[in-house]
């Protein structure tokens, strides 16, 4: 791929439409508009770090939609990693498919795709929402409304017929217990009629167009994983497609420090070599803007978030990252 066809690619991801849903919860989302687009030096350093030869991998079922959200090296990568999950479920009026589904023990990212199958349910696929359930008995993960973190859809990823999204799911929260299997439910809330007495209109939970969509979340790690410390002690876990924190000791004060001074974001390779993500701490400014990155924070007290690089690479020849120049480099 030459420069200027990747950079067609990752131009691509400035339109986002976020996906508004209703979340009761006092989870907040911190910039949950854009990804971190990946240059040019990264897509060269993971070409690198392929190895010769013929790969098995397993076909995306909507490659051309994934590759919006992680450009075309980042897709090849995850067919090769075996990550395409291809889980489908209809009920004659949606179907849902689970395109790709990865975990990396603190968080749960992947993207799913609904698709109208009639004409009349164009508009329902609009208007979709998330809740998590425990499997065992169908009963709420959180009474008050937990559901997905949604980052909408980009571009072409949003057709008048289909559309693809992107989601990811805290798994340290503590209103969620890992030892049960948790579903993603499907729904949209629409208006009764009925008029309450503060002259509000009623709206409720409806799933007549989703009623039986619904995926297992992941909550076991399916990719590498490589745990980063700092010289002050600071562990983060680094992921294909991105690094996350959990601390249950750091608070909302320190995590909104920490982004709303975010400038700079490399990793380092085993030769030592400090690949830029992005970086406006220089003069001309590499990457992308630091408002583009997607962060995922947790309610006060809770201490954990995820910085997502917008594609997948290798950690084969990862031994650490930089972030705002800290060091965080593997045992």
């Amino acid at each position: 791929m030459n420069e200027q066809e990747y950079m067609k690619i990752t131009g691509g991801i400035d339109e986002r439409y976020v996906a508004e849903y209703e979340n009761y919860s006092a989870r907040r989302v911190i910039n949950l508009r854009k990804r971190i687009g990946i240059g040019i030096a990264v897509a060269a350093a993971v070409a690198l770090m392929i190895p010769a030869g013929v790969f098995a991998f397993t076909q995306l079922t909507h490659r051309d939609n994934v590759s919006i959200y992680y450009g075309e090296e980042g897709v090849r990568l995850i067919e090769e990693s075996m990550l395409a999950d291809g889980y489908t479920v209809d009920n004659g009026k949606i179907r849902l498919t689970l395109d790709v589904q990865m975990c990396d023990g603190n968080f749960a990212h992947g993207v799913y795709t609904l698709t109208a199958l009639t004409e009349d349910a164009k508009e329902h696929i609009k208007q979709s929402n998330t809740r998590l359930v425990y499997a065992d008995n169908g009963e709420p993960v959180d009474r008050l409304g937990f559901g997905l973190g949604s980052e909408g859809s980009v571009g072409d990823a949003m057709g008048e017929d289909e559309w693809t999204i992107t989601f990811t799911c805290p798994l340290f929260d503590t209103r969620i217990d890992r030892s049960r299997p948790i579903k993603v439910e499907f729904y949209e809330y629409v208006e009764t009629g009925v008029i309450n007495k503060d002259f509000s209109r009623e709206i409720v939970e409806d799933d007549t167009y989703y009623k039986g969509l619904y995926f297992n979340l992941l909550t076991e790690a399916n990719v590498p994983v490589k745990k980063l410390r700092s010289a002050n002690g600071t562990e983060i876990m680094l992921a294909p497609y991105g690094v996350s924190r959990v601390d249950k000791n750091m608070k909302d004060s320190e995590i909104n420090l920490m982004f709303a001074t975010l400038k700079s974001f490399k990793v380092i390779t085993a030769d030592r070599e400090r690949i830029v993500l992005f970086d406006f701490s220089h003069p001309n400014g590499q990457g992308t803007d630091a408002n583009d990155s997607f962060v995922y924070s947790g309610s006060s007290g809770e201490g954990y978030y995820t910085i997502e690089f917008g594609t997948y690479i290798k950690l084969d020849n990862i031994i650490g990252v930089e972030i705002n120049g800290v060091k965080y480099m593997a045992e």
